[in-house]
């Protein structure tokens, strides 16, 4: 009976003693695991404030970036060589507007395949390429090699630029890493950019979900990341590129949906030129970058103000830089910041009164380029009124068809500057 006693008293000193033990761990785990949470809101408010502290340096805007629709890649439009889609419409969710006066466009249409295009230079290798189920041609550009366009001066201080790009992946081979932006750089051939002031955009891993990059620096050094836009939507689609310089300021739009806005980045120094670049990374890239319907454009006012000066001064003065969908009269939206000077002048001089007429290549016959001609200068007319305050009976129109040429139609260049619209002072 004593021993039983004992026994008894053995267990119940033991049991104590691991209830205890027990409480003990107990009381660890939920210490480590209040520490654990404690630790994780320190750090979510590290990252929060960081971002701040970021955005506020860079004087990026408060407002938040608008998500790109989350499409399926099926979904996605096939792009033609205008760098459209048909279906794709000019939304308001993009306060984009295309410069009105071309300084250097390229499509590589005059560019044989397998060579390197003529208005453009390197440090590498590409050659002009078709590409299945695109239409157009584009611009291969390999591993470690920089292209920039040749042009005769500097970006203006308001300008814009538009590319396309194509966002090859082809199971595990390696994709580019791409680089673009603006340069002090002229001859890439003869200069180090590295070495110079510089404003760059990085794409990388963009069909990654888990690794697609966005992100964007001066010189040699990141400044920041856009990890929210979806890159990997775009795997083996077609991304449109557009940036808008407005003196110190830069805007980088993606497929309409405005990325970076930053007020204060660029310099004079850095508008010598625009740049692409198939960036050195190890392992290097097996897919080459692959870009197409290049447009760089001034978008200074001034500039286009002088067609208002031409008319009041002179009667009528024409442009060639108000753009249709080929064959059409559907008017493209680099043409409005020019059709936008007619608007206004009308609206401030209510007693002006114009005759638009337009003008025509000798591609296809007389009789449809007559009533192309016509439709084209209708749809000036259409657009001027329903965006302005402007009777219609204030505005005739009129088509001449190819029958008034202002140049050559030999070449791509004389059936541009045919392809135009007159305005006539009433």
């Amino acid at each position: 009976m004593k021993a039983k006693f004992i026994i008894t008293i053995l267990f119940v000193i033991f049991g104590i003693q691991a209830n205890a033990q027990l409480l003990k761990k107990v009381g660890d785990a939920a210490k480590r695991g209040a520490e654990r949470v404690v630790e994780q809101k320190v750090e979510q408010k590290t990252e929060e404030k960081t971002g701040e502290a970021m955005d506020s340096v860079l004087n990026l805007p408060e407002k938040k970036i608008k998500k790109a629709s989350k499409k399926s890649k099926e979904d996605k439009p096939i792009i033609d060589n205008t760098g459209r889609s048909g279906s794709k419409k000019v939304t308001s969710n993009s306060d984009f507007v295309p410069g009105g006066t071309v300084i250097f466009s390229d499509d590589f249409s005059q560019d044989a395949i397998g060579d390197f295009p003529a208005q453009w230079n390197t440090n590498g290798s590409g050659e002009v390429v078709t590409i299945d189920g695109l239409n157009g041609r584009w611009l291969s550009v390999m591993h470690n090699s920089i292209i920039n366009p040749v042009m005769d001066q500097a970006l203006p201080e308001n300008s814009t630029i538009e590319f396309d790009l194509f966002l090859h992946a082809n199971g595990q081979q390696s994709t580019p890493f791409i680089q673009f932006g603006l340069t002090p750089v002229r001859d890439i051939l003869k200069e180090d950019m590295f070495y110079r002031n510089r404003f760059f955009i990085n794409l990388h891993r963009y069909s990654e979900s888990d690794g697609q990059t966005l992100e964007y620096g001066l010189k040699n050094d990141v400044i920041g990341n856009k990890s929210d836009f979806p890159l990997t939507n775009y795997e083996n689609q077609v991304l449109h590129v557009a940036i808008a310089i407005n003196k110190t300021r830069i805007r980088l739009y993606l497929d309409d949906t405005k990325v970076i806005d930053l007020p204060r980045a660029l310099t004079t120094e850095m508008l010598g030129n625009f740049f692409l670049n198939n960036n050195y990374i190890i392992p290097a890239s097996e897919i080459p970058m692959y870009i197409s319907n290049v447009r760089i454009a001034s978008a200074d006012v001034d500039a286009r103000s002088l067609l208002i000066k031409e008319l009041m001064d002179n009667g009528k003065t024409s442009t060639s830089d108000i753009l249709f969908d080929v064959n059409s009269d559907v008017l493209k939206k680099e043409s409005f910041p020019i059709i936008k000077q007619f608007g206004d002048a009308l609206v401030q001089n209510q007693s002006l009164k114009i005759k638009i007429v337009g003008h025509t290549d000798s591609d296809g016959s007389d009789a449809d380029n007559l009533e192309l001609s016509k439709k084209r200068a209708a749809a000036v007319k259409t657009y001027i009124t329903e965006n302005y305050a402007v009777a219609g009976s204030r505005i005739q129109t009129e088509g001449k068809g190819e029958s008034q040429p202002v140049a050559q139609n030999t070449s791509a260049d004389g059936k541009a500057k045919n392809r135009r619209v007159e305005f006539i002072k009433l």
